[in-house]
């Protein structure tokens, strides 16, 4: 479309449209995407809890790639108007990547500090208080993991955070 600014290529717009509708289009199978939800949730709630253990979060990030792949084909029935499925389904891909990245940062994470707790690692290790696991989509469409320096704290709040201690 043509506008006296710039030119409007719907290409990335019809892509989006199509993947959108995708799951009414796919084959009926067992994997809905309730389905898929609650495998994800129960996962999440039985491996990367408040209280982690390392081999239990692996478990999980596997988990994850499974349900990633049952994500990619679950079928909604019923139409567009109104349809909790189909939107569901439309949800799933940013539970999967918010749960991956979670997971990931989680393991990387060798210690236990605030409300989460790592059974296999219970010390608190000063060296993670100095960075940030930030999670970065790579060239290759996988996460990324890095850490990113946390600024020194200015000196007057580094006072009264140890005068509160």
């Amino acid at each position: 479309k043509e506008h006296p600014n710039y030119t409007i290529d719907t290409t990335q717009a019809d892509a989006a449209a199509r993947a959108a509708l995708a799951p009414f289009d796919r084959p009926a199978n067992d994997d809905g995407p309730y389905q898929v939800q609650d495998a994800l949730q129960t996962t999440m709630q039985q491996n990367v809890g408040i209280v982690r253990l390392e081999d239990e979060m692996q478990t999980a990030l596997a988990a994850i790639q499974t349900l990633k792949q049952k994500a990619a084909t679950v079928h909604v029935r019923g139409n567009r108007e109104y349809n909790p499925g189909w939107h569901t389904a439309l949800d799933l891909p940013n539970l999967l990547t918010v749960s991956e990245a979670i997971t990931r940062c989680a393991i990387e994470r060798k210690e236990s500090r605030g409300g989460h707790f790592r059974e296999d690692m219970p010390d608190k290790d000063p060296a993670f208080g100095t960075f940030n696991f930030v999670i970065t989509k790579g060239t290759d469409g996988e996460m990324q993991l890095k850490r990113e320096t946390i600024p020194e704290m200015p000196a007057h709040l580094k006072a009264a955070v140890e005068e509160n201690r």
